[in-house]
């Protein structure tokens, strides 16, 4: 006959090996999301394959009335159709096109940059402790290992379904703008970026999606899209005709 008081006690102990067990099971989802046990390296992540790259950057949509939400000046930016633009390591860009149809070139060499319109002339600026004020790889959605180390600071936050989030703070200022950077750790690539001013708060987003691989190794997005704060899209440009470690003259960031 079966021992009643012998179930018991064997079901009790069952309830309580159970229990006990409950809360490394519950714990098994965070494993699998890949949680970090440290926080990642940028330097590890960020990419230095890239010493030169020639694209063009194609509109393919704009909407003026969404872009002015963002700013006015934003509108007036991206009115050009086509810009070309040349990078070389370490820190040397340049940027020409036509916007209202007059020719505009910027240029930024470490720490100077040039800038060149009808309205303007040529002009030259020491931007030394103002790296906001420079386009570099970044805008191109590009985690560089150049950027990282002279002008932006990533400071760890998240990580977000694979991808490691950043709060990039600029270096050797007291400007407390900054970008959150949603990063691919398997391509070096910023898949969305949020811009925000000095008072913490949004101005835009900037997705840089449809990745492809150039040369072995290095990525590049083909399609660079802008949205206001109320998520509607103001513009969208086509990466073309990308060229990388092909070699850029070195006068082409001369003042």
């Amino acid at each position: 006959m079966v021992n009643r008081q012998s179930i018991f006690c064997q079901a009790r102990m069952a309830l309580l090996l159970l229990l006990t067990a409950l809360p490394l099971v519950t714990a098994l989802p965070l494993v699998a999301q890949g949680k970090p046990s440290a926080p990642p390296d940028p330097e590890a992540i960020a990419t230095s394959k890239i010493k030169d790259l020639r694209l063009t950057l194609t509109v393919q949509e704009t909407n003026r009335k969404e872009l002015k939400k963002i700013g006015g000046s934003f509108a007036t930016s991206y009115g050009g159709k086509e810009m070309n633009v040349f990078y070389k390591f370490p820190n040397k860009a340049r940027f020409e096109g036509k916007i209202l149809g007059a020719a505009v070139m910027m240029v930024y060499n470490g720490d100077m940059k040039m800038y060149k319109t009808p309205l303007t002339g040529t002009q030259k600026k020491d931007i030394t402790g103002n790296p906001g004020q420079k386009q570099n790889l970044m805008d191109l959605g590009i985690f560089a290992l150049d950027y990282i180390q002279t002008d932006y600071k990533p400071v760890y936050q998240r990580t977000d379904k694979g991808l490691y989030v950043f709060k990039m703070e600029q270096r050797n200022t007291d400007n407390r703008s900054h970008e959150i950077v949603w990063v691919n750790p398997k391509t070096a690539l910023i898949e969305k970026r949020l811009s925000y001013n000095g008072d913490n708060v949004q101005q835009k987003e900037i997705r840089y999606v449809k990745p492809r691989e150039i040369r072995p190794g290095i990525w590049l997005p083909t399609r660079i899209e802008v949205y206001n704060t109320e998520g509607k899209l103001g513009f969208a440009q086509s990466v073309d005709n990308a060229k990388v470690n092909l070699g850029v003259e070195d006068k082409l960031f001369d003042f």
